[in-house]
């Protein structure tokens, strides 16, 4: 489960110097670029220096903005083009990593770092600080936000962790695991089950979860005057068959389809309009273009209820990152979830909301009717809000984390002989 670790004060030693590649980071518009955007910010705010290494247009799935709260990562962001100079698509990652090796040459070659951290979306992402960490002997932190490669992921994502890789993904993998000074993942779950094909990650792997911003981007209005669910981003695997169906079944038993709405922003699912005319929901039901990021925070904010929707498995390995955007609001969450999973861990354990099975219409229009009764008394907020959860995600408690972990990796070792 995720614990809250030292506050960063109490931890002595110099600013970190970090070289970060992170494929998918700037501009910031899709889940990935978003969490480590958010990442970032937070190492500047604390004084840390960082070069960022990433992909131009990697990952986009929200309109794309550079100014406003992520204005000062163009300083340390470092994007490189693998299309540049008509490079064929299907060799665009191998471009980027060439290109993102030799970059990290030349910026280790000018200054010295204390630690390379990498992200492995996509899955080459953790390739040049492999190389790099080995040639100039800097300790290397991988974070593994999700199962590498995609196959070894649970049902319906991957065949799971017995499928078989091919000589270099097992190569990859292998060798990853054991150049990586040290491994975060997001939570407990997946730390647990990439284990069970990568058991070197276990003895020097920690669990730091995603990051919310420390000043959100929008405030909470207070209690919404319409129960209003809502749901940002793709939904892709996570299917909204179930979660419609139990919207239905908490309207048969409770009067009040006048106060109710659910909004989808920005959903890939071209069939959304026509389950919900099956449904007899075409009339609380609204699907919006995608925002921006910060325009998605707005909407989150003036919602009764945001709406996590799962893919069925039977465990859920994976702490969604919108988790941290609601978190940043302050909202309720509705986790539609495995029942056996990190989200039900969290909102059985901290509160925050209400985790429901995801494969049980009936289980769905429960909570939704114990969502509902809060806000119709006026409780909402004080009984259900997320805002509980700051402490777990905050920057102080992820920043902390981490320089836990490079104090045991020894980075300042020798640092006033250099």
């Amino acid at each position: 489960m995720l614990k809250s670790p030292r506050i960063l004060g109490e931890l002595s030693g110099l600013p970190p110097r970090v070289l970060l590649f992170a494929p998918e980071c700037f501009p910031p518009a899709g889940a990935e670029a978003i969490v480590t955007a958010k990442l970032v910010l937070a190492v500047l705010e604390a004084g840390w220096t960082i070069d960022v290494i990433c992909q131009a247009r990697a990952g986009q799935y929200y309109p794309a903005k550079t100014a406003g709260i992520w204005a000062p990562l163009r300083p340390v962001v470092h994007e490189i083009d693998p299309a540049k100079g008509g490079v064929p698509r299907k060799l665009h990652s191998i471009n980027w990593v060439r290109q993102a090796t030799a970059l990290g040459h030349r910026l280790l070659k000018r200054q010295r770092h204390d630690v390379i951290l990498s992200r492995i979306m996509p899955q080459y992402g953790h390739l040049p600080a492999l190389a790099l960490s080995h040639w100039y002997h800097v300790p290397w932190v991988a974070n593994w936000s999700d199962p590498l490669p995609r196959q070894k992921a649970p049902p319906p994502y991957g065949v799971g962790p017995q499928t078989a890789l091919s000589r270099f993904m097992t190569w990859y993998c292998r060798a990853a695991a054991r150049q990586a000074a040290w491994h975060t993942f997001p939570c407990d779950r997946l730390r647990n089950y990439f284990t069970t094909w990568i058991p070197e990650c276990g003895p020097k792997g920690s669990v730091i979860p995603h990051l919310a911003l420390c000043r959100p981007v929008e405030e909470a209005m207070g209690q919404a005057k319409i129960f209003s669910l809502c749901h940002t981003g793709g939904l892709g695997l996570r299917k909204p068959d179930t979660f419609l169906e139990g919207v239905k079944l908490f309207l048969k038993k409770v009067p009040a389809r006048e106060w109710t709405e659910v909004r989808f922003i920005g959903p890939n699912e071209e069939t959304l309009p026509e389950l919900a005319r099956s449904l007899e929901l075409q009339d609380i039901v609204h699907i919006e273009p995608r925002m921006s990021y910060e325009d998605s925070l707005s909407a989150l904010a003036a919602s009764a209820v945001s709406v996590v929707i799962e893919a069925p498995m039977t465990e859920g390995i994976f702490l969604p990152s919108k988790v941290t955007d609601i978190v940043q609001v302050g909202r309720p969450i509705l986790a539609v979830s495995p029942v056996v999973g990190t989200l039900k861990d969290l909102l059985s354990s901290y509160g925050g909301g209400i985790a429901v099975d995801c494969t049980s219409p009936e289980a769905i229009a429960k909570g939704i009717e114990s969502l509902f009764r809060s806000w119709q008394g006026g409780e909402l907020d004080d009984s259900y809000g997320s805002d509980r959860l700051r402490q777990l995600f905050s920057d102080g408690t992820v920043l902390s984390a981490y320089r836990e972990i490079f104090d045991r990796i020894q980075i300042h070792q020798d640092r006033a002989c250099r």
